[in-house]
C-alpha cells in the first residue's frame, strides 16, 4: 500500500511540473525542515545548513523535471543534500564549531572544559541542559568517519530505514548496516569515557 508521504509528494510535483508554482513551494516546505535537522548534524553550524538547504532545494527546483519517478523523490533529494553538505565540508573558508573540549579558566584560575561543566553541575536548567547535550552530539558525531556519520544521523536523527539509507547512498543495505555498527561502537567508547549513555543523546534531541 502506497503511503500518504509518498502519494503527497507525488500529487505536488505532477502539480508543479503542470505549471502550478504553489505546488512546489508546498513541496519545499513540506521537506525544508527534515533536510535543515540531517544538514545542521552534518555539517555542526547553523548558517551552513541553511545555506545547504537552500542550495538543495534549488537544486530541486531546477532539476525535478528530470527525475523520472516521482516515487523516489525522497531518496532523490536526500542525495542531493547529502551531496552538497559533502562539497561544504570540502570547502576550505567552510565555519567551523568551536570544540567542546576548548580550554577556560574558573574562578580560582584552573583551566576547566566545557564537558567537565556539564559532568559536575546537576542544576542546569531545561535550556542549559539542552545546549550542552547539543554540544555532546557536536563533539561526538564530529570524531566519527564521515560514512558512518551519515548513517547515524539518517537512522537515529532522521528515522530513515537501512532499505531508504541503502537507495540514497547507492550502496548495498549490509554496508550500510555495517557502517551504523561501526559508528555506534565509535559513538560508545567516546561517551563511555564521558560516562554518558547513548540514548541520552537520541532521546533528547
Amino acid at each position: 500500500m502506497e503511503t500518504d508521504k509518498v502519494i503527497e509528494d507525488r500529487t505536488l510535483i505532477e502539480g508543479y511540473l503542470e505549471g502550478d508554482t504553489n505546488s512546489f513551494n508546498r513541496l519545499a516546505w513540506k521537506w525544508q525542515d527534515k533536510l535543515y535537522r540531517f544538514s545542521y548534524r552534518y555539517l555542526m553550524n547553523e548558517d551552513d545548513a541553511k545555506e545547504a538547504v537552500q542550495m538543495a532545494l534549488i537544486k530541486v527546483y531546477k532539476n525535478l523535471k528530470k527525475l523520472n519517478d516521482p516515487d523516489r523523490f525522497s531518496s532523490w533529494i536526500f542525495q542531493i543534500q547529502v551531496n552538497i553538505c559533502k562539497d561544504m565540508l570540502k570547502h576550505p573558508n567552510r565555519k567551523r564549531f568551536v570544540s567542546i573540549n576548548r580550554e577556560q579558566n574558573n574562578e580560582d584560575g584552573r583551566p576547566i572544559s566545557n564537558m567537565e561543566r556539564f559532568a559536575d553541575e546537576q542544576d542546569l536548567d531545561h535550556d542549559a541542559h539542552r545546549s550542552n547535550i547539543e554540544q555532546i552530539v557536536k563533539n561526538t558525531l564530529s570524531q566519527i568517519p564521515e560514512e558512518q556519520r551519515v548513517v547515524i544521523i539518517m537512522k537515529e536523527y532522521q528515522g530513515l530505514k537501512f532499505k531508504e539509507i541503502a537507495e540514497i547512498l547507492e550502496c548495498p543495505i549490509n554496508t550500510v548496516k555495517s557502517r551504523m555498527y561501526y559508528g555506534l561502537q565509535q559513538m560508545h567508547k567516546i561517551l563511555t569515557k564521558l560516562n554518558i549513555s547513548r540514548e541520552v543523546l537520541f532521546n533528547e534531541m
